[in-house]
């Protein structure tokens, strides 16, 4: 039988029997052991001492034997006991040493583990009992020597056992009052667990209450850790990001600076440019009516040139006439020259006339064709100078309406020249106004990184403290836990 399922008596009798067994067999094991050295010393008999170690041992193996089926069994003590009271008298009467009778204290010892008063009287009864009959034998034997000897055993034996009884008694009233303290005890915590339990209904309510509450605040500061844990992450980066651009800014001021430099030159040049194109159309201007002027005259060239080949012509149609002259002239110089032949010496005078007349004629002739031929390369030349004089008009033409063009583009260009400045003009305003709209965006971009830095560490700090809190809660909710199931427990076992 498991001790478990005992009641409280119960397992007290379990108890004592155990510690008598234990203390008993252990007493009977030395006893045994002792008289084994008295065999071995010669003092006592192997049949007596196997007598002794069977008194001994037997009774306490048969307790042992009954413990096994039941613990608490009642006739343990009786048999644990007994057998060793039966050990005890039969080596009480049958030894001749009178130290023997202190066999028995040592078990009556053990035997108020039971607090029964009535029990431990009858067993006292008894020892005083056998150790009157041990001194009545050897006083009959005459082994008493000495009386005193017999009389300390004896007073000795009833001395203990009235002290033993006594002791029980005081114990059994000691246990008489702590059962009536434990009573009192009992009904007080009885009257207290009353209210503890009204009081564990309360707190079991509350805790329920604020375990929601709890985990409601758990939740919110989850969702503000989180919260808080994006804020410092934006934060971070809008600081990164405000540096970023701050370093933007400023390139881009560098650039504006840049830019202005190159609108100041373009400026420049565009000043230039149109003081150029003033005198572009001045010279302009100045070429078209030279152009103008050349073309008259190349006109009028032309006119002249004209009016000399006619007149070249003409001086072709003269020299025509006098080579005609001429070759008749050579032909009367041939016919004079003829006749005078005919006259003999009266025309010899003739004769010679007429032969310088035919070398007058002739040189005529040549001439004329000398002067043909001069008037042909004249006529040549002039037809050349002509046909460049034509394509000099006509470049000249096209030179004009070239001219005309270019002024008309220097025209467009001045007034994309006066475009620009108007736009460069405008565009040094919008540079002046943007590079002071960027030096207040440098500003506010510093003020903004520093407004962030300081948002990003009241962020960490923020977060720090939230999360000591959320660790506070998350305390105070395991608390709250725990107490909610103490106090389910205390319902549970109401």
């Amino acid at each position: 039988m498991e001790e478990k399922s005992l009641s409280i008596e119960e397992r007290e009798l379990a108890l004592a029997n155990k510690r008598m067994l234990q203390t008993a067999t252990a007493l009977c094991i030395v006893i045994s052991l002792a008289y084994l050295l008295e065999v071995f010393k010669g003092a006592r008999t192997i049949g007596y001492t196997v007598a002794v170690i069977a008194f001994a041992l037997v009774p306490q193996i048969t307790g042992w034997i009954v413990r096994k089926g039941n613990h608490a069994s009642p006739a343990i003590k009786h048999i644990s006991a007994l057998g060793y009271a039966l050990m005890y008298t039969f080596a009480l009467l049958t030894s001749e040493n009178i130290l023997v009778f202190t066999y028995v204290i040592p078990m009556l010892i053990v035997i108020t583990l039971y607090e029964d008063v009535k029990y431990i009287s009858r067993i006292g009864i008894g020892v005083i009992i056998v150790n009157i009959i041990s001194i009545v034998l050897q006083a009959v034997n005459g082994k008493i020597e000495d009386t005193a000897v017999a009389e300390i055993q004896g007073l000795v034996t009833v001395m203990i056992i009235i002290y033993l009884i006594v002791v029980s008694k005081t114990n059994h009233a000691f246990q008489i009052m702590r059962t009536s303290n434990l009573e009192e005890a009992h009904q007080k915590t009885t009257s207290l667990l009353e209210d503890i339990l009204v009081v564990s209904d309360r707190v079991s309510e509350t805790a329920g209450e604020l375990a929601s509450e709890m985990s409601v605040l758990r939740s919110s500061l989850d969702q503000t850790i989180d919260s808080m844990e994006q804020v410092s992450q934006g934060a971070n980066e809008s600081a990164d990001a405000a540096q970023t651009q701050l370093v933007q800014t400023n390139e881009i001021s560098d650039h504006i600076e840049n830019v202005k430099d190159s609108s100041n030159v373009i400026t420049d040049n565009v000043n230039v440019a149109a003081d150029a194109v003033s005198v572009g159309q001045t010279n302009i201007r100045h070429m078209t009516n030279l152009t103008k002027e050349v073309d008259e005259a190349g006109k009028e060239v032309a006119t002249a040139l004209d009016k000399f080949k006619k007149t070249a012509d003409e001086m072709n149609s003269i020299t025509d006439i006098i080579t005609n002259v001429a070759s008749q002239t050579r032909l009367l110089a041939l016919n004079a020259s003829i006749e005078a032949a005919r006259a003999g010496d009266a025309g010899r005078g003739f004769a010679v006339v007429a032969s310088e007349i035919s070398n007058l004629a002739g040189q005529t002739t040549d001439a004329t064709e000398n002067i043909n031929a001069l008037i042909t390369d004249v006529v040549s030349q002039v037809g050349n100078m002509v046909a460049t004089i034509e394509k000099l008009l006509k470049a000249g033409e096209e030179e004009s309406r070239c001219a005309a063009d270019t002024a008309v583009s220097f025209e467009k260009i001045s007034g994309t020249v006066d475009i620009i400045k108007q736009h460069t003009s405008d565009l040094d305003s919008v540079i002046a106004r943007l590079a002071s709209s960027n030096d207040e965006i440098v500003n506010s971009i510093q003020t903004t990184s520093a407004v962030t830095e300081e948002v990003t560490a009241h962020a960490t700090e923020t977060f720090d403290t939230t999360k000591k809190n959320q660790d506070i809660v998350n305390h105070i909710n395991s608390l709250v836990e725990g107490l909610n199931a103490d106090a389910e427990h205390l319902k549970a076992n109401r």
